[in-house]
């Protein structure tokens, strides 16, 4: 009889144990839920703010264009000076937000990131000390932390991927173009690069990369294709950045006539960024043939 109670009384306090580890599991995933959302909250707000002082730096420098205009309705020269002021406002806005990307980036990185994978470990020594039978219906957690930590980081890399500072824009859109591949096996990226990276400045990378983004998401919403041909090449003392798929394509008069579809493309935002970091860009689309996105820049030498 005194065996019996003995082993009674260490079987509750082994349930009244496991009771307490699994509220302390319970509670370190809300605290990260709780921290995911917060940091969602904040780029959105961020997001917002970036908007609004893209459109009040862009109505200054309308304003500042329109009064130049008056002033110097017959001198071009200066009407060229304030285009070229205008040019460069926007541009360092451009760099101002792919800075703050950047250090979005790194806050999730060093802080959001780790405090998952910290639960991660902590979940997985917890169940490690639990008995099988308890164990076994608890281990369904780790895989909701797991995407929890990928959709992390799937954010962070969207944001600014740190492979573009820390090793160039050549290693990058390798890595990118692989990246694709994994999320669409059915679609194969054939790169062909023929620039060193120091023939690029830090600047063009950006927007490179940029338009490398836009375009590779565009194929895989609308092309269809099962073949991406991606080159980068010296051509006639500039750089040529090509992005043709072999798709669907479409009827380039016919499809811009219609509202917002040049937005919904990001063909815009591609040709900006091109324009104003001192480069071209150009698209060309047949149906049943693909569509190709050039873009182009002088070698740093002559700008």
């Amino acid at each position: 009889m005194d065996n019996a109670v003995k082993t009674r009384k260490k079987l509750l306090a082994e349930i009244k144990d496991l009771q307490a580890r699994l509220a302390e599991t319970e509670e370190a995933l809300l605290a990260a839920q709780k921290s995911r959302n917060n940091h969602a909250s904040k780029h959105a707000e961020d997001e917002i703010r970036w908007g609004k002082e893209r459109n009040h730096e862009r109505a200054k420098a309308d304003e500042l264009l329109q009064f130049k205009k008056c002033e110097h309705r017959h001198s071009e020269e200066e009407l060229g000076k304030t285009r070229e002021q205008l040019r460069d406002v926007s541009f360092k806005l451009l760099l101002a937000e792919e800075t703050e990307r950047k250090r979005i980036a790194q806050e999730i990185h060093d802080g959001i990131a780790q405090h998952w994978a910290m639960v991660k470990i902590r979940v997985e020594g917890i169940l490690d000390q639990l008995g099988k039978e308890i164990a076994t219906p608890l281990k369904d957690i780790l895989p909701i932390i797991q995407v929890g930590l990928e959709e992390t980081r799937r954010i962070q890399m969207n944001l600014r991927p740190a492979l573009l500072d820390d090793l160039g824009i050549l290693a990058t859109i390798s890595w990118f173009c692989r990246e694709f591949q994994k999320t669409h096996p059915a679609v194969l990226v054939e790169t062909k690069i023929d620039v060193q990276e120091d023939d690029i400045t830090t600047p063009v990378k950006t927007v490179m990369y940029r338009v490398l983004q836009e375009a590779l998401n565009n194929i895989s919403k609308h092309s269809k294709t099962t073949l991406v041909n991606l080159t980068l090449q010296k051509n006639e003392g500039g750089i040529e950045f090509i992005i043709q798929d072999r798709g669907q394509g479409f009827d380039v008069n016919a499809i811009l006539s219609q509202k917002n579809y040049e937005k919904g493309l990001g063909l815009s935002g591609m040709r900006e960024r091109t324009h104003l970091s001192g480069g071209s860009f150009s698209f060309e689309s047949t149906k049943g043939r693909g569509t190709t996105v050039r873009a182009s820049w002088p070698l740093p030498e002559n700008r």
